[in-house]
């Protein structure tokens, strides 16, 4: 019955993941489908599960273990040396290296051929109405009569001819214009002038007052040196008792970055190992942190990157007392509430 799901799911997606197990890939090309198999991908995409609850009216937990029913059934078409069928689409089987190969059915490719095939015998119809409809091709006239107006309105540029008043005025008004500016210019040369010799008076004036002591009459009389005070300590003798000094380690304090969320009862705290920009590059972390007995999983942000989450908590006091057992093993970890 699972394979029916997937055949069914196979023309409008681009993969169809099996999960624990693997992922059907799916790529239209001109003469079809070309189905493929990646055994990488087994995280769950919930696709082949909604097929299931919606097809089957059955709640998410009977799906799941339909799946796992369904991935047995494979397992133990492998060991017995046989190769899986999964009908309408091609056949699995595993090789002497443990690697899962894939053929697939021919009439699955055909399928996406004869829609192809379909489509582009559509074409020609639209294109005979297209010419059939005389009546649209009037307002298409309508910009072809409009291009030589545009043409002609640069050869209007030249129609203001020189007369002579019009130069007599332009060279007036010229003239008046430079003579302005000569003027204005003029005055500020002489302001300039103005305020240098006043620094130059005021910095005179200056050096005499200090160079003959006119300020000398002003000056405060320089009072006396008081005479030192004695100061007697009257702090009573204590016997000094030596005492033990503990440092005080202060612990170390996790990168924490929180992303909002349309629900924030969803919001669970991961411990993050590792961020991928590329999905396969996340995925084979993932099951290299699995086999290191990591419950590893894949979670996406907004920015577009795959994070490697390796715990997760439901509180953030949890995952900031978990952190500090493991940041000294590895101290590139961070937290993400998410």
């Amino acid at each position: 019955m699972i394979s029916k799901y997937i055949k069914e799911l196979i023309p409008g997606n681009s993969r169809i993941i099996i999960p624990d197990f693997g992922a059907f890939m799916i790529q239209d090309t001109p003469s079809g489908k070309v189905i493929s198999f990646n055994d990488f991908l087994k995280f769950n995409d919930s696709v082949l599960l909604n097929k299931i609850i919606t097809s089957e009216k059955v709640d998410a937990a009977k799906g799941k273990e339909a799946i796992k029913a369904y991935v047995a059934e494979i397992e133990i078409a492998f060991k017995a040396g046989e190769s899986f069928a999964v009908e309408g689409v091609g056949y699995l089987s595993k090789d002497g290296q443990n690697n899962i190969n894939f053929v697939q059915d021919e009439s699955a490719k055909a399928k996406g051929k004869t829609k192809a095939a379909a489509k582009s015998k559509a074409e020609p119809k639209a294109e005979v109405k297209a010419e059939d409809a005389k009546p649209a091709s009037a307002p298409a006239a309508e910009p072809k009569a409009a291009a030589p107006e545009a043409k002609q309105q640069p050869a209007a540029a030249p129609q203001p001819t020189a007369t002579p008043k019009t130069t007599t005025y332009i060279n007036n008004s010229y003239t008046n214009n430079k003579m302005e500016i000569k003027t204005k210019n003029n005055k500020s040369v002489t302001t300039v002038l103005i305020i240098v010799a006043a620094l130059v008076i005021v910095g005179v004036l200056v050096w005499m007052a200090i160079d003959f002591n006119w300020f000398g009459p002003f000056k405060k009389a320089k009072e006396a040196p008081a005479a030192p005070v004695e100061v007697i300590d009257t702090t009573p003798v204590v016997d000094t008792v030596a005492v033990d000094t503990v440092a005080v380690v202060e612990e170390p304090e996790p990168v924490i970055v929180s992303e909002p969320t349309v629900d924030p009862s969803s919001k669970r705290c991961h411990i993050i190992a590792g961020s991928f920009q590329i999905e396969s590059n996340a995925l084979r972390y993932q099951e290299d942190m699995r086999s290191r007995g990591y419950d590893a999983q894949i979670v996406t942000r907004n920015t577009g990157y795959y994070y490697v989450s390796i715990k997760q908590f439901d509180t953030r006091a949890e995952a900031v007392a978990e952190w500090r057992n493991m940041v000294y093993e590895n101290p590139n970890l961070w937290i993400l509430i998410k």
